[in-house]
């Protein structure tokens, strides 16, 4: 934390132009910082999609290609960047969502069979669960009928997973209402 304090007493000093010279330095420098820079001032459909395929390939590979590497790490550090980002409750919450989707489609196509997956899966659903429960119950209703669809695609899945999401689903519903 060094570093950054004498960092940023010396961004504090720099006139606008140069700010902007050094923004524009750092989205040039690599998709990270030009992705996080989209997300944050833009805020359109072009900066999630970014996110969302970042995702589908780290969930949902493509094994014409010979790529066969689910990397769910992957998928959820691309939600944590933006939400550093956004700072954007509804669309982190689509982005997770969205995860859960993806994965639910990974699941219904391939039958997807070791658990540390289902725990992944799980774990996201728990998450939005908990958001919505809590410091963004005012989203609910936006996200219900997408929730429900996870809900009933999940019902013939493993290792506890679909039993999972009903009772989570169950609890939501009540809180609709």
């Amino acid at each position: 934390m060094k570093a950054w304090k004498n960092i940023s007493k010396q961004i504090e000093s720099l006139a606008n132009k140069d700010l902007v010279r050094l923004v524009r330095d750092l989205y040039a420098t690599n998709d990270d910082n030009s992705k996080f820079l989209a997300a944050r001032f833009l805020k359109d459909k072009a900066s999630i999609k970014k996110y969302k395929d970042q995702i589908r390939a780290a969930i949902y590979p493509d094994y014409n290609n010979g790529n066969s590497d689910v990397r769910v790490r992957d998928a959820k550090k691309a939600i944590s960047e933006f939400e550093k980002a956004t700072r954007d409750p509804r669309q982190t919450l689509d982005l997770m969502i969205y995860f859960l989707e993806v994965g639910t489609e990974a699941m219904e196509a391939f039958g997807m069979d070791y658990e540390e997956f289902f725990d992944s899966m799980e774990s996201m659903f728990r998450r939005v669960f908990t958001r919505l429960k809590g410091k963004d119950q005012k989203l609910l209703p936006v996200f219900l009928k997408r929730l429900r669809h996870l809900e009933q695609a999940s019902r013939d899945t493993g290792y506890g997973y679909g039993d999972s999401l009903a009772d989570m689903m169950e609890d939501l519903e009540e809180s609709a209402t």
